[in-house]
């Protein structure tokens, strides 16, 4: 109820800034979200607060939306899925670059790729899965692999609202908005990803990943919350305009929990990599 109170109150507020042409991003909130100042620990609050009911709802589903270099050339990825907080699992179907459709599964730090078949006998020698470990992705792979996965910083959209819990207190107002038919307020901040390494150690190696081949320590993120106090989207900004990742959550429920593929289905590329290097 205090988030639902704080959102309402913003929008409330923001909706007469906007009748008088301040909710642009021109206006006074745009420019101190450009300008990082104006950052209030209450805000911040709320989009944490938000970030624990998304989480506690159990699961959503999803579109994604990412953009940005891989492998030496511009890369969109969309698709629509379904994602589940509470197993740390994700099931989408994507379309990215000139490979067609993707069906990909993230199951904790392990992502899955079934191939469309023209790509099968080229990539996975006659398995219809491929399998990447998000923490053991090789070194100069990793912004392709997250690029590419419309996943985010973490590779697994699942740990959305685990990344959300440790934004700064640096988070200012952008303005009312509509995201997908809700109503949401828009807000604009940063995470800091050693407070992220802290409250969730399994995402360590992410973290690294990050600071070294992203040059983050900060992650910059959008985040739109809703009238009943919870996340309806989240932009995160991998590279600075170049590379972003917007998910958006839309049935905010349950979802059911997937299983990875059988392991005769599936060929681990990394691994098998590694191996023939030895």
């Amino acid at each position: 109820m205090r988030v639902l109170a704080v959102v309402l109150v913003l929008l409330a507020s923001l909706a007469g800034c906007a009748s008088l042409g301040l909710g642009r991003d021109d206006s006074a909130a745009g420019t101190a979200a450009r300008d990082g100042v104006g950052g209030d620990s209450g805000t911040a609050e709320s989009v944490r607060s938000a970030a624990r009911a998304t989480a506690d709802s159990g699961g959503a589903t999803i579109a994604i939306d990412s953009r940005g270099p891989a492998r030496d050339r511009s890369i969109t990825t969309t698709g629509n899925g379904t994602l589940d907080f509470r197993g740390r699992t994700v099931s989408a179907t994507l379309r990215t670059g000139d490979l067609g459709r993707v069906d990909a599964l993230a199951v904790g730090r392990t992502a899955f790729g079934a191939l469309p078949p023209r790509a099968i006998n080229d990539i996975s020698r006659g398995r219809p899965w491929v399998a990447v470990s998000l923490d053991d992705v090789d070194t100069g792979l990793y912004a392709d692999t997250v690029i590419q996965l419309g996943s985010g910083v973490t590779g697994n959209s699942a740990d959305l609202m685990t990344v959300l819990g440790a934004i700064r207190d640096d988070v200012v107002v952008v303005g009312p908005e509509k995201v997908a038919n809700f109503s949401t307020v828009h807000l604009r901040g940063s995470v800091d990803l050693a407070r992220l390494r802290t409250l969730a150690p399994d995402l360590g190696a992410a973290v690294d990943r990050a600071n070294t081949e992203l040059g983050l320590a900060v992650l910059p993120v959008d985040v739109w919350l809703d009238t009943e106090g919870r996340v309806r989207q989240v932009t995160e900004t991998l590279v600075p305009d170049r590379a972003s990742t917007t998910t958006t959550l839309l049935d905010i429920a349950p979802q059911r929990t997937v299983v990875a593929p059988p392991a005769e289905r599936v060929r681990d590329l990394f691994t098998e990599l590694r191996l023939r290097a030895r």
